[in-house]
């Protein structure tokens, strides 16, 4: 009977520890073309959900940008997906005041229902593999330095994404 429940307890670790696959999308860019999730699945991604009214969101776009800069020549892809913002041509306005830096979609209810989104700002970082790595809800000192920690893991542990710059560090 111990060695059953062991088997058990061993298996649901086991599971509890394999990455959630993350709801896929095709969403429009403020550009007009469409950006799908699955042009995505072999790029370490930071996947934000905001809106232009959520002051918290607002807060976050200094280290959104930031991470775009620091980790984009590297493969890795900071998506902002405005919800409840209004038309494209809303956001585009927002998105040049606040000078955002990164990938901006149009998202819809579906997307947030899908992705199970009940307040703002939440932010996912996923994996090669379209894989769920961490889920961020809420603002927090240390959130910027915790997803530079889980990119960073992420980076190491990762083949070397396509798309990617190969720079020589010497």
């Amino acid at each position: 009977m111990r060695a059953l429940i062991l088997v058990c307890i061993l298996f649901a670790t086991a599971t509890a520890q394999q990455p959630d696959s993350v709801p896929q999308f095709s969403l429009p860019q403020l550009d007009g073309r469409t950006l799908r999730s699955d042009e995505l699945k072999d790029k370490i991604v930071v996947l934000d959900f905001w809106a232009t009214w959520c002051e918290n969101c607002v807060s976050e776009i200094p280290e959104f940008n930031k991470l775009e800069k620091e980790y984009s020549s590297r493969g890795v892809k900071v998506i902002g997906l405005a919800v409840q913002s209004g038309w494209a041509s809303d956001i585009q306005k927002f998105v040049k005041q606040y000078n955002m830096r990164y990938t901006v979609l149009v998202g819809n209810d579906d997307t947030v229902s899908d992705f199970g989104v009940i307040s703002f700002p939440n932010t996912y970082v996923i994996g090669p593999g379209w894989k769920l790595y961490k889920k961020y809800s809420g603002v927090s000192e240390t959130k910027a330095a915790d997803i530079r920690r889980d990119i960073e893991t992420l980076l190491k542990t990762s083949p070397e994404p396509k798309g990617a710059k190969i720079t020589n560090e010497n």
